[in-house]
């Protein structure tokens, strides 16, 4: 793809002037965006690195056990991100203190106070990372599992309502679009990460199949591509500088 020459040169111009480096270790849940699909693990590692003004990119490897019932998912996830400036301990205490009001104001007056209670501690968190990063890039990739095998379940007085499902892999080799944001939360030279994003898949590798109907008549097939997901991922970074 004439893509990856862009994506090579813009890299070299940030490495040139990169001022942090950092190495992660993530791990967190792939949910496929669709009713019906079980979510899955998902394992990754990457490197960054980031010029004074924050511009900067990540490469890294990933793993999924598994995808929609298909084993064993990799990918190479390279992406252009912007960090925003540290903020101090008192900003963030302030922040976090904030956050914690927010928090409890759209609680009921009537609810109970663990409920309240976890709002509080919920804000506090969330609003006590000490910078943000945003990132939008691709993830090259290959699945190495087979098709899933076909699970038929039948319900009713006589068990005449039956439904088979299976996912197919169209193909083994995948690319999908990737966006997101991270909190992180410093201490040393340590990062506790949260990271949510958006996943939306170019090469539709995993099409899910479903034939519903009832004995002796005819069955009706729905087909879906498996094209959007959401992760979730927590992990930790060592920043080198």
């Amino acid at each position: 793809m004439r893509i990856y020459p862009i994506i090579i040169l813009l890299a070299m111009s940030l490495t040139a002037f990169a001022q942090v480096k950092d190495v992660s270790v993530l791990a967190g849940v792939n949910v496929p965006m669709y009713k019906g699909i079980e979510s899955d693990a998902v394992l990754a590692v990457n490197y960054g690195r980031f010029n004074h003004k924050g511009l900067g990119f990540r490469v890294g490897l990933q793993w999924s056990p598994s995808v929609a019932d298909i084993d064993n998912s990799f990918g190479v996830p390279v992406a252009f991100s912007y960090r925003t400036g540290s903020r101090g301990f008192s900003e963030r205490l302030q922040s976090g203190a904030a956050g914690s009001r927010d928090a409890i104001a759209y609680e009921s007056a009537y609810g109970d106070a663990g409920g309240k209670a976890r709002s509080m501690a919920g804000g506090f968190l969330m609003n006590l990372f000490s910078d943000m990063e945003f990132f939008i890039g691709l993830t090259p990739g290959y699945v190495a599992g087979a098709s899933s095998g076909i699970l038929k379940s039948a319900w009713g007085d006589s068990w005449q309502y039956r439904e088979e499902t299976w996912t197919e892999k169209k193909n083994a080799f995948s690319i999908s679009i990737d966006t997101g944001i991270c909190l992180n939360y410093s201490v040393w030279r340590l990062d506790i990460k949260l990271m949510p994003g958006f996943h939306y898949n170019l090469t539709a590798n995993y099409i899910h199949h479903k034939i519903t109907g009832t004995e002796g008549a005819a069955m009706r097939e729905h087909d879906t591509p498996l094209r959007w997901s959401f992760t979730f991922c927590g992990g930790i970074a060592y920043r080198i500088r």
